[in-house]
């Protein structure tokens, strides 16, 4: 199945209007909206037909469930937005909690996702819910972006940078954060690891210290290596204890077979050489290599700003708590009542020639096709029978359509092939809107304008 096939089974929505009892008309009042760009005066909320039309509500038909983007169930937003293969994280501390109110977060439509989804609009010429397009985008990682921005405190600066890794995108609010990731995650950009064998170390060891939180063998404690082997461990694992009492967690094996295993793995010495240097380093600790790192690599991999992009992809990678808290909190909101990325969406997707309508229950649709309504008296017999049925019967479906119009005839008779080609027609002329699911209506057509004794024109009272 290629992607595009994917996306068309993601829009197989239920729109909210095919709840309505087949005798009202969900288009009465409708005026189809220009391609052009238009201001946001005339907008209604475009929400709030999307929010009745969820399971559960008010105004919600009985029997009736919204399905899920992607599958069957209820379209129902996660509990919790956790990044992959990560747990969920506590509650920030206060620092972290101040920094969050200044933290803004907004999601972004890619031009990944909207060019074949345009594409997919103007190949099925149907009209999909622009609210359930905007969950889809939400929904999927690689079709949005993060805008991670610090906001600021009126004409005061930013209270705080951000730190963002040039490889991987990651954001982190505090520069040693993001130095520790850099060395971490991208080590075998800059440096060459080197193993090979040496004596082991002579003397008469009784006993030998191991980590009880990792069970690594740090050696002797009067070996020369065993302080530095101590803090490094504690600098890469443990940082988050402090330094006394992690020495706490250090307890003395005299295991005999633990002394021999910590022989063998002092006998494999590794070094460290220098990748992108001209004349290579070598250094003999990770250490001395960490600290070459951050004087010569670090300022060229981690970048400092107050606004960063981060893929959708990415952005559910962040190791930094308050950040990964921030994107959680604003992914769960937005995903909820998608509207900022559904405002988002308006000019992408208008950019591509689309069209974008509302219907008198405030949900906004979007089609590649424009509505054009047309008197049905002014029109072949065939298609004034299909017009005028479906004004009296909106949400009819092209079987249905063909079964009332066309009683007792075979499906694979000539009559229907041209019945059928009559309703292509009109929904390809945008005089039937054809809608994800199949069901059909007819645009709103406008009343005649009257005229008064004067001969002036006056206004129709139908509100679009």
């Amino acid at each position: 199945m290629s992607p595009n096939d994917d996306i068309v089974l993601d829009l197989n929505f239920v729109p909210a209007w095919a709840r309505l009892p087949a005798d009202q008309n969900p288009y009465a009042g409708f005026e189809g909206r220009p391609r052009s760009r238009q201001g946001r005066d005339g907008d209604t909320h475009p929400g709030r037909s999307w929010n009745r039309s969820r399971p559960g509500t008010r105004d919600a038909a009985p029997g009736q469930r919204q399905h899920r983007i992607g599958g069957g169930g209820e379209h129902r937003a996660p509990r919790t937005f956790a990044p992959a293969g990560r747990p969920d994280h506590d509650r920030p501390d206060f620092k972290s909690q101040q920094q969050e109110s200044f933290l803004e977060v907004a999601f972004i439509p890619e031009r990944r996702g909207l060019k074949p989804l345009a594409h997919l609009f103007a190949k099925t010429a149907r009209a999909y819910s622009l609210m359930e397009v905007a969950s889809m985008f939400l929904s999927r990682p690689e079709f949005h972006a993060v805008k991670l921005e610090v906001a600021k405190n009126g004409d005061r600066p930013a209270p705080f940078s951000l730190f963002q890794c040039r490889e991987c995108q990651t954001v982190f609010l505090d520069r040693e954060q993001a130095a520790l990731h850099g060395f971490a995650k991208h080590f075998s950009l800059f440096y060459d690891q080197e193993e090979t064998q040496v004596e082991p170390p002579k003397g008469n060891f009784v006993c030998v210290a191991r980590c009880s939180l990792s069970g690594c063998l740090l050696g002797p404690p009067n070996y020369h290596e065993y302080n530095d082997r101590l803090l490094e461990l504690h600098r890469t694992r443990f940082a988050s204890l402090p330094l006394e009492e992690y020495r706490n967690k250090i307890v003395n094996d005299t295991d005999p077979s633990a002394i021999e295993q910590w022989k063998k793995e002092v006998c494999r010495r590794i070094t460290y050489r220098t990748r992108r240097e001209t004349t290579p380093h070598i250094f003999k600790r990770r250490s001395e290599a960490e600290t070459h790192f951050r004087e010569r690599a670090a300022p060229g991999l981690i970048r400092e700003g107050h606004r960063f992009i981060v893929p959708g992809t990415a952005s559910r990678q962040m190791e930094d708590p308050t950040v990964i808290h921030c994107i959680q909190r604003a992914w769960t909101r937005e995903n909820r009542f998608p509207l900022k990325m559904a405002i988002a969406l308006h000019p992408a997707f208008r950019s591509y020639g689309l069209t974008i309508f509302k219907t008198p229950d405030k949900t906004t649709f979007i089609t590649a096709i424009h509505p054009h309504p047309i008197d049905p008296s002014k029109t072949l017999e065939v298609i004034r029978r299909i017009l005028e049925h479906l004004v009296a019967h909106p949400g009819t479906g092209r079987t249905e359509l063909v079964g009332s119009l066309l009683p007792g005839v075979q499906p694979d008779s000539p009559p229907v092939a041209e019945f059928i080609n009559s309703l292509r027609w009109l929904i390809d002329k945008g005089h039937v809107i054809e809608f994800s699911n199949g069901n059909l209506a007819v645009p709103y057509r406008k009343e005649p304008v009257a005229r008064s004794a004067t001969g002036s024109s006056s206004r129709s009272a139908v509100k679009s």
